[in-house]
């Protein structure tokens, strides 16, 4: 008599995974692959959400974004936004976490405080960022000393600053998470290495541009992928602080959309978000590919 393939042992082990697994599979179904769906079919409709109604419109939707100037104000303005945060979150964290990593007194106090921005709370942030981007603020009086503005001015309110101040509390706010991700990949760096590449006579710059930094492309990849995608989904810190202003100079996609939301435009902003959404995958798939090379010739 030939036993059966599957045994009830066999059978246990192979649901098992899956049953962890479930809870995050009905999250991301739930919260993310039903909207998706529902949004591409938005995109292709003129659907009225007080009347429940919908028709049929094809690519109307698409050409409407495409031709409206506030579209392409919310395009460039999140491109900027994301070219300006990405290089300061790769390196900024990069030498904060080499500083940490150091054997020093109080080095523990230091990661926690590097640290505190990450659980301050967005409003709490913005807030306080708002007092210090005033035109009595400290931010505008420490460049009136220096002599880079002539008179204390507001950055938020100006339309070539906006932008670039919103950006960098972004920046603040994630310094501490990308160190901790680049101190986890220091750690893991044999010692050997740089002993020997002092022995060989290669001071600390030498090292941390010969050492350091190639062997911190895995996390430079995740950081990047991240950065990217926060960054062109951005949303909390630009709605406390300047809420799209001052004249859109802070208007970014995921504005754009919110707005066609708040006006019951839900197609356009489906259309909008499909936009957005290949626009962080294009993103993420370049960065990868970047980054993915040079691991290899590292490697090699």
């Amino acid at each position: 008599m030939s036993r059966h393939p599957f045994s009830k042992k066999s059978l246990t082990e192979a649901i098992t995974p899956w049953l962890f697994l479930l809870p995050s599979i009905v999250i991301l179904v739930t919260f993310l692959a039903i909207p998706i769906i529902e949004a591409f079919q938005w995109s292709f409709l003129d659907y009225k959400i007080i009347a429940d109604t919908s028709e049929f419109v094809g690519f109307a939707n698409f050409k409407e974004i495409f031709s409206d100037e506030m579209f392409w104000m919310a395009f460039v303005n999140t491109i900027l936004y994301v070219a300006i945060v990405l290089p300061l979150n790769i390196f900024l964290p990069m030498i904060l976490a080499v500083l940490v990593n150091q054997k020093i007194r109080a080095v523990g106090a230091f990661r926690v405080l590097y640290y505190l921005p990450v659980v301050t709370p967005i409003v709490v942030a913005a807030l306080m960022w708002k007092m210090l981007y005033s035109q009595d603020g400290t931010v505008s009086n420490f460049f009136v000393k220096l002599g880079i503005i002539d008179s204390p001015m507001n950055f938020l309110t100006n339309t070539t600053t906006a932008l670039i101040a919103v950006a960098f509390i972004t920046v603040w706010k994630g310094l501490g998470y990308y160190m901790i991700m680049y101190l986890a990949n220091l750690q893991s760096i044999p010692k050997q290495v740089y002993e020997s590449a002092s022995i060989d006579g290669a001071n600390g710059i030498q090292q941390f541009f010969k050492i350091t930094v190639p062997m911190m492309v895995p996390s430079m990849t995740l950081v990047s992928v991240l950065t990217i995608i926060n960054g062109l989904k951005v949303f909390e810190e630009i709605a406390l602080t300047t809420n799209g202003g001052p004249a859109g100079a802070t208007t970014t996609l995921v504005m754009y959309i919110y707005d066609k939301f708040m006006n019951l435009d839900v197609s356009i902003a489906s259309a909008a978000g499909l936009v957005l959404l290949l626009l962080a995958i294009i993103g993420s798939l370049i960065q990868m590919k970047l980054t993915s090379g040079r691991e290899d010739d590292l490697k090699a």
